[in-house]
């Protein structure tokens, strides 16, 4: 087998909750639900919006009305029993206050999902895993932490694997550190070797930060603190448009693509890293088409045999077509993400690639 690595992944894939809306029955259309049974067994879960107390918004800002979070947990349950693929509410805003009261509460909003057939569920504190109500309550649901925790070393890894979580969500940076990549793997399999658990280890595909973006973090408070605010438009609008001091300040941003956060778009350089963690996070919860693109890129990831895992951006496309005069500048770019570790400042590999692109056939490109 050419990409053993790729072959065993696994996936998570995302839901919008738009699809639910106005009582469309888009999110169980006979296609849809097809294509899931298709490659069900290749889907670890599928995460979905969700609003019980205390996690009233969520990372992404993405909100919905009453009326749309029952209709759009009620169709995400009716999906898990089509599909036979579990279904993970997320709650990830680790702004909540991790208090006892906020985790009973948190406990006895559960109940009508865990009635309803929920068996997995993202939960953002550590804390509340180690007080065990939770579990205690509910002990056969699977737990996964939140990618805004990012653990990004081994001990980090063993930390939550030891206080309950069944899936860890890697910081998407480790996708460019192979050193500490490898050395959660090494921390999961000594976990597994001392405790008979395989704690599942997974990195998100990617949602176009920077690696290097200092606003990475303040960006999640932003959004979940200003939220609902007499001023949330204008807030939240820094980080979702070309704004002064946002990750999308140029007018072309998709220029900026080498230095997004994310796995990387070659086959041959994915299944190197494949070989360390278990699940392909695709993101998409905030948008009504991403049901599609994610089903898509595990279409393609499975049964594509092409030089690329995932559709290339234009910067990459164009210096992998143009090998004769950009293939030094592309190798040495693919030699340095391994383990650049978004250390920007001291190195141009990415800047050389958007310089040429920019520069072909002497003409600067038009944003498109």
């Amino acid at each position: 087998m050419r990409y053993p690595n790729i072959a065993k992944m696994r996936f998570t894939i995302s839901v919008s909750p738009a699809l639910s809306r106005f009582n469309l029955s888009v999110l169980l259309h006979d296609e849809i639900v097809e294509r899931l049974r298709r490659i069900g067994p290749r889907i670890h879960d599928i995460n979905f919006t969700c609003h019980i107390a205390p996690f009233m918004i969520d990372a992404h800002g993405v909100t919905v009305g009453d009326s749309e979070n029952t209709l759009h947990l009620r169709q995400m349950v009716q999906l898990q029993e089509q599909t036979g693929i579990r279904v993970t509410p997320v709650f990830n805003n680790i702004y909540v206050p991790n208090t006892r009261r906020n985790l009973e509460l948190f406990v006895e909003g559960f109940k009508p999902l865990y009635e309803m057939g929920i068996r997995s569920v993202s939960i953002p504190h550590i804390l509340w895993l180690k007080i065990g109500l939770f579990q205690c309550t509910f002990p056969d649901v699977g737990i996964k932490n939140t990618v805004l925790r990012k653990v990004h070393s081994g001990q980090e890894f063993w930390n939550c694997a030891e206080a309950g979580y069944e899936y860890v969500n890697l910081d998407q940076s480790i996708a460019r550190d192979l050193r500490v990549l490898k050395e959660v793997a090494r921390a999961q399999t000594r976990f597994h070797e001392l405790t008979g658990r395989h704690v599942v280890a997974s990195i998100i595909t990617g949602e176009g930060c920077l690696g290097a973006c200092a606003l990475r973090d303040e960006h999640y408070l932003h959004t979940m603190g200003h939220h609902q605010t007499g001023d949330a438009g204008s807030n939240v609008d820094i980080f979702r448009y070309p704004q002064t001091f946002s990750c999308l300040a140029t007018t072309e941003p998709e220029l900026l693509s080498p230095m997004h956060l994310g796995l990387p778009p070659f086959r041959d350089d994915l299944d190197e890293i494949c070989a360390y963690f278990d699940v392909i996070k695709l993101a998409g919860r905030r948008a009504l088409q991403s049901l599609a693109d994610c089903i898509a890129s595990v279409e393609t990831l499975v049964d594509g045999d092409g030089p690329f895992a995932f559709d290339p951006p234009d910067v990459i496309q164009y210096a992998f077509s143009h090998a004769e005069q950009h293939g030094r500048a592309l190798a040495r770019w693919r030699q340095m993400v391994r383990e650049c570790r978004y250390q920007c400042w001291d190195c141009t590999a990415c800047s050389d690639l958007v310089a040429a692109y920019m520069l072909r056939g002497g003409e600067r490109t038009r944003a498109g």
